[in-house]
C-alpha cells in the first residue's frame, strides 16, 4: 500500500493557471459588460483645442503610455551600462598599458637605460596606480643623465600626486643631492626631515655621512645621542664614529683646546687614539702639563707604544717627574723597548746622561732602530766621545730599522 506524503500535489501549477484562466475571462466579461454599458467621458482642453474620447479608452493609452515610458528607461539604463562597460574597458586597458611600462621602465632602470627608463616612467605616470613611484624613479633616470632641472620637475610633480608622500619624496631628494656630492643643500634637507623624524634611522645614518664630509664633527657628536635611542647603527659601531670624531675634532681645534678637551666623554679620555690627538695638537699648543697628565692617566689603564713615545719627546714643566712615572711603568715592563727609549730621553733632558746611556743601550740590545742610534749618538756627543757619537749617528743614516 503506497502511503502519499505531505506537501503540494504535482498537478497544482496545472490546476493554479486554470483558476486564473477562468477568473481572467470571468473579469475580461464583467469589465466588457461595464464598458458596453457605460463608457465615460473624457475631454482634454487647452486653449481652442479639445480632444473627447472615452474613459476607458483615455484608460488604456494612459496604460501603454507608463509601458512604454518604462520600455525607454530600461532601453537607456542598457545603453548607459553598455557605454561604462566599454569606458571601464578602455581604462582597464589603459592601466594594463600604464602597468606594462611602469615595469618596463623600472627594469630599464635597474639596467642603466636612463633615457628609455625615464620616457616610459613618464608616459605611465598618468595612469599609474601609484604615479609617485613613476615619478620618484624618473627623477632618478634624470639625475643619471645630469638634468637636474628635470630632475626637481620630477620630484615636484611626484609631490602634486601624493602630498601625503612628502617625507619620502624629501628623502629621495636627499639621497639624489648626496649621490651628486652636494652637501649643504642635501643637509639642509636632512635636517627638514630630521625635525620631522628626529629619530628616524635613514636620516641619521645620512646626516652622520653629511657632516662627516663638510668635516662638522661638532654636529656629529651632537647627533651620537639621537643615534643610539634610534638604534639605526649598532652600539660598537657608534662608539667607533665616537671616537673617530673626537679624534678630528681634537685634531682640528686651533684654540680652545682645553674646553674642547673637558667636553670630551669620561670613557674616551682614557681612549688611545683620543689621548694620542690630544696630545698632539696640545704639545703643539703648548699645553705640555696638560698633555703630561693625559698621557699618564691613559698609560696606567691602556699601554701603548705611540703615548709611551710621545710621553719621552714630551718636555713638562717637571721633567724629572716624568722620568719617575717612567722608571715606574719599567719596573713592571724592563724589557719593553719604547719604554726604555722614553726613560733614555727623558734621563738625558734631565741631564742624567749615565742614565740615559744606560737606557738606551738596553734599548738597543732589544732593537736596533733609526731613532735609538740617534739618541745614543747625542748622549756620546754630551759626553765628550765624539768618534763613538759620529759612528751611532752614522748608524742610524744608514741602516734600516731592525725588528
Amino acid at each position: 500500500m503506497a502511503v502519499r506524503s505531505g506537501g503540494i500535489a504535482p498537478g497544482y501549477p496545472v490546476k493554479a493557471g486554470l483558476l486564473l484562466l477562468i477568473v481572467a475571462v470571468v473579469l475580461g466579461g464583467l469589465l466588457g459588460t461595464v464598458v458596453g454599458r457605460d463608457p465615460g467621458y473624457v475631454m482634454l482642453a487647452y486653449g481652442d483645442t479639445a480632444l473627447e474620447t472615452s474613459l476607458w479608452f483615455a484608460v488604456l493609452v494612459v496604460l501603454l503610455a507608463c509601458v512604454a515610458l518604462r520600455l525607454v528607461v530600461a532601453l537607456f539604463v542598457r545603453l548607459g551600462a553598455g557605454s561604462s562597460r566599454l569606458a571601464d574597458g578602455r581604462r582597464h586597458r589603459k592601466a594594463r598599458t600604464a602597468r606594462a611600462q611602469t615595469v618596463q621602465g623600472l627594469l630599464m632602470l635597474e639596467e642603466g637605460q636612463w633615457q628609455d627608463a625615464h620616457r616610459l616612467l613618464v608616459a605611465a605616470a598618468p595612469r599609474a596606480a601609484a604615479p609617485l613611484i613613476n615619478y620618484l624613479n624618473a627623477a632618478r633616470a634624470a639625475h643619471q643623465m645630469g638634468d637636474e632641472a628635470r630632475r626637481d620637475e620630477l620630484l615636484r610633480l611626484a609631490h602634486e600626486s601624493a602630498p601625503e608622500g612628502r617625507f619620502a619624496i624629501y628623502l629621495a631628494q636627499a639621497k639624489l643631492q648626496m649621490d651628486a656630492k652636494r652637501w649643504e643643500p642635501c643637509l639642509a634637507t636632512l635636517l627638514e626631515l630630521q625635525s620631522e623624524s628626529p629619530r628616524h634611522p635613514q636620516v641619521l645614518d645620512m646626516l652622520v655621512k653629511v657632516y662627516r664630509q663638510v668635516g662638522d664633527m661638532d654636529a656629529l657628536i651632537d647627533l651620537l645621542p639621537s643615534l643610539r635611542k634610534s638604534k639605526a647603527q649598532n652600539a660598537e659601531s657608534v662608539s667607533e664614529l665616537e671616537r673617530g670624531a673626537w679624534v678630528e675634532k681634537l685634531g682640528d681645534v686651533e684654540r680652545d683646546l682645553e674646553h674642547a678637551w673637558q667636553r670630551v666623554p669620561k670613557k674616551l679620555k682614557h681612549d688611545p687614539l683620543v689621548v694620542q690627538a690630544y696630545a698632539h695638537a696640545g704639545i703643539e699648543q703648548g699645553h705640555a702639563d696638560a698633555v703630561e697628565a693625559a698621557l699618564r692617566g691613559c698609560l696606567d689603564k691602556h699601554w701603548s707604544e705611540d703615548l709611551v713615545g710621545l710621553y719621552g719627546r714630551l718636555e713638562s714643566d717637571d721633567v724629572g717627574k716624568q722620568l719617575t712615572v717612567m722608571e715606574g711603568w719599567l719596573k713592571q715592563r724592563p724589557s719593553d723597548a719604547a719604554a726604555l727609549l722614553a726613560a733614555g730621553r727623558l734621563a738625558m733632558v734631565s741631564d742624567q746622561l749615565p742614565k740615559s746611556r744606560q737606557y738606551l743601550e738596553a734599548c738597543l740590545r732589544l732593537q736596533r732602530t733609526p731613532e735609538v742610534y740617534g739618541e745614543l749618538g747625542r748622549v756620546c756627543v754630551a759626553q765628550g766621545e765624539l768618534e763613538r757619537g759620529n759612528e751611532y749617528f752614522s748608524r742610524a743614516l744608514s741602516e734600516p730599522a731592525v725588528p
